[in-house]
């Protein structure tokens, strides 16, 4: 008799500990998805973060490189050959200009920048139209952000969006990650 009410307490006491466990499990996972996004949604991030840094990481070895009209080749860049050149390496074909590849990705707000985003600028014209392009490696908390992108005056560069020539000049954003 003591061996049945063991054996039925044994398996009363797994099921009340799997409640439990799913319970709990819920409950974790309601709190994650509140907090941080679900426990899938961090994964894609995480992916995602790591993809960016890889991106960065990659265009930062170019730094110094010569700027050169209409080239995308690392004996020198211009600023959307710069662009197409690097994400083409992570699989991602880009149009081969400024004022294509804002086209190219899911347009996004300035407050809502993310490193490894592309930011575009008016060109020397200043008439109003894409005529440069950058990565973001960068957002600060006020919305500031830092990119990496092919300057005529220096080359491949880290610029920040406070600089008063791209501060006038900002045009909008596109993310292709």
């Amino acid at each position: 008799m003591s061996f049945i009410k063991r054996k039925i307490s044994l398996s009363t006491l797994f099921i009340l500990l799997a409640i439990t466990f799913t319970s709990f499990t819920a409950e974790a996972q309601q709190l994650s998805s509140h907090k941080r996004g679900t426990v899938l949604e961090q994964l894609e991030q995480n992916s995602r973060n790591n993809i960016v840094d890889q991106v960065i990481n990659y265009a930062y070895r170019f730094r110094g490189t010569p700027y050169r009209y209409g080239s995308s080749s690392p004996k020198g860049f211009d600023c959307s050959g710069f662009t197409s050149y690097v994400f083409k390496r992570f699989g991602i074909d880009l149009d081969r200009s400024s004022r294509g590849q804002i086209t190219d990705g899911v347009r996004v707000k300035k407050n809502d920048l993310q490193p490894g985003d592309l930011v575009f600028f008016q060109g020397r014209s200043g008439r109003g139209g894409v005529g440069h392009v950058g990565i973001v490696t960068k957002v600060n908390e006020d919305n500031t952000f830092h990119f990496i992108h092919s300057a005529c005056s220096s080359g491949v560069t880290e610029s920040k969006n406070t600089e008063a020539y791209y501060s006038r000049r900002y045009v909008g954003a596109c993310r292709v990650l």
